[in-house]
């Protein structure tokens, strides 16, 4: 059903005091047929009730805006709402609202002692002041934290039931004591199977047999802290209480999760001594190789779809115009550009960004030619072929499984940026099963809306952090969240990468 957005934007600390929405000319309509909807939202038919259920909805989340702490209050308005069992709508002509606040006298943090925080494990702290007097040539100050620093309270006492919470409080600290802005979590899985570094698990359980995939790594777990509730509050992701986190439809298990971002999280899933050398060199070198190249690979992602169109194609060319002062090098599976051997040339000469759209595994990316079986794309195994030097792309994803960096045989998204001697600077994909709508819905929601709106904020971002942050935001912000698929799409998208890269000259 249609709906509008109002977004307002307070100063941290701000009340809510209360939110009033009057519908004024309410009137009703029979309909001919049956309204259909999107696979998804078929429950509709089975209601007896008016839906959406009332004429708005709300959410107040604590988020970044232009590098400030603020409060988001997102207000959904539904012009039209409809009953299956009676075929008709309500609809209205007009909305009045009021909001009522009460703004904080003063700021809640206003230290600025350092901008980027990384925590490593110990026996990786001196291999990182390479990069630590490189961020700080930048004009980005500095510190490196080793593990048992955090754990044995050296800087903020120690707070939390796990590992991935006691992390968790001390970024929080981190943020309100020295004034962080960027944290880069150094370290992923031993190959024994352990972590160098923790990670949270979110429990946004598929509703789509057969794809029952439980859970999923989640680094937003890191980046957001805080939730509105009557006020600004720590969010642990466990409202219930039960030790599981961000449940979604988990066993009819939920938690109220917050999900913006109030910190750009970034991880180096480095599993290793030499891969970590690797990416710290990668890192001090890419300042200066950047150009206005940008590689977008699609096909068609939703086979017989009722536009008939290619999904990822279009997106790609919908990114396109978006990057409207690029160079835009466009290769479709629909008509045999998309291969192996083009993907190689294109990432040999140079590009500043390239976007997969379409299928991925954990070791593959791939889509079809339109309307047909075949799979055309690249594996992990091509990788070792990436010899572009220090001209390092920034990749998103649109696929499943691309960034699942907890297996025992490293994801491709880690593979482009662990590549020595090219492949990638930054990585951004998906743990687990990523969901989109097939025709040309698939850029109003879900993962394609997300890919979007990561390359909308290229114009208005100096870092990469920002790009896909602030895109995470605007989902949060102008998508009603009302949908297992909606939680889990922002999620678990992460950035593999140093969070503040900077992406323009």
């Amino acid at each position: 059903m249609p709906y509008y957005t109002k977004l307002y934007t307070f100063p941290l600390g701000t009340k809510i005091r209360r939110i009033e929405v009057k519908v004024e000319g309410i009137e009703k309509m029979k309909l001919n047929k049956k309204i259909a909807f999107t696979e998804d939202k078929e429950r509709v038919h089975e209601l007896k009730d008016f839906y959406p259920e009332n004429w708005f909805s709300y959410k107040a989340r604590v988020g970044i805006k232009n590098g400030e702490h603020v409060i988001f209050l997102s207000l959904h308005l539904y012009p039209a709402r409809y009953n299956a069992s009676r075929n008709e709508i309500l609809y209205v002509r007009n909305f009045d609202i009021k909001v009522e606040y009460e703004v904080a006298p003063e700021s809640l943090f206003s230290k600025d002692e350092y901008d980027l925080l990384v925590i490593a494990p110990d026996k990786w702290v001196k291999d990182l002041e390479p990069l630590k007097t490189h961020e700080e040539r930048e004009g980005i100050k500095t510190i490196v934290v080793g593990l048992s620093e955090i754990y044995s309270s050296k800087y903020f006492p120690t707070n939390g039931r796990d590992d991935a919470e006691k992390l968790k409080y001390f970024i929080k600290n981190a943020i309100e004591q020295w004034g962080i802005e960027y944290v880069l979590l150094v370290g992923g899985r031993k190959y024994t199977g352990a972590w160098i570094i923790p990670v949270r698990y979110a429990y946004a359980v598929d509703a789509v047999p057969p794809f029952t995939e439980r859970r999923f790594i989640s680094d937003l777990y890191f980046a957001d802290i805080y939730k509105y509730e009557d006020g600004v509050a720590f969010d642990d992701w466990d409202s219930n209480g039960n030790g599981i986190f961000a449940e979604y439809n988990n066993g009819g298990r939920y938690d109220s999760v917050d999900l913006m971002p109030d910190v750009y999280v970034g991880r180096l899933a480095c599993r290793n001594k030499l891969e970590l050398k690797i990416l710290v060199n990668k890192i001090i070198k890419y300042e200066n190789s950047q150009n206005k190249r940008i590689l977008l690979c699609g096909g068609d992602t939703d086979l017989y779809d009722a536009d008939d169109i290619n999904e990822g194609e279009y997106l790609n060319e919908r990114i396109a115009e978006i990057m409207h002062d690029f160079e835009c090098i466009m290769l479709k599976a629909s008509d045999g550009t998309l291969s192996r051997v083009n993907i190689w040339r294109e990432i040999m000469k140079g590009v500043s960004f390239i976007d997969f759209s379409g299928h991925g595994s954990p070791n593959s990316w791939a889509n079809h030619p339109h309307n047909s079986e075949e799979w055309v794309g690249i594996t992990i195994f091509d990788i070792p072929f990436y010899f572009n030097g220090y001209k390092s792309p920034i990749i998103f994803a649109n696929a499943c499984h691309t960034a699942q960096f907890n297996l025992t045989y490293e994801c491709i998204g880690w593979h482009f940026v662990r590549k020595y001697g090219g492949g990638a600077i930054a990585f951004i994909g998906s743990t687990g099963l990523s969901y989109g709508f097939g025709g040309y819905k698939t850029a109003e929601s879900l993962s394609g809306y997300l890919e979007i709106e990561f390359f909308k904020n290229y114009y208005n971002s100096s870092y990469l952090c920002q790009m896909f942050y602030n895109a995470l935001a605007n989902y949060l912000n102008n998508i009603p969240m009302d949908d297992w698929q909606d939680y889990k799409t922002v999620e678990e998208y992460v950035l593999l990468g140093i969070p503040c890269l900077k992406i323009h000259l």
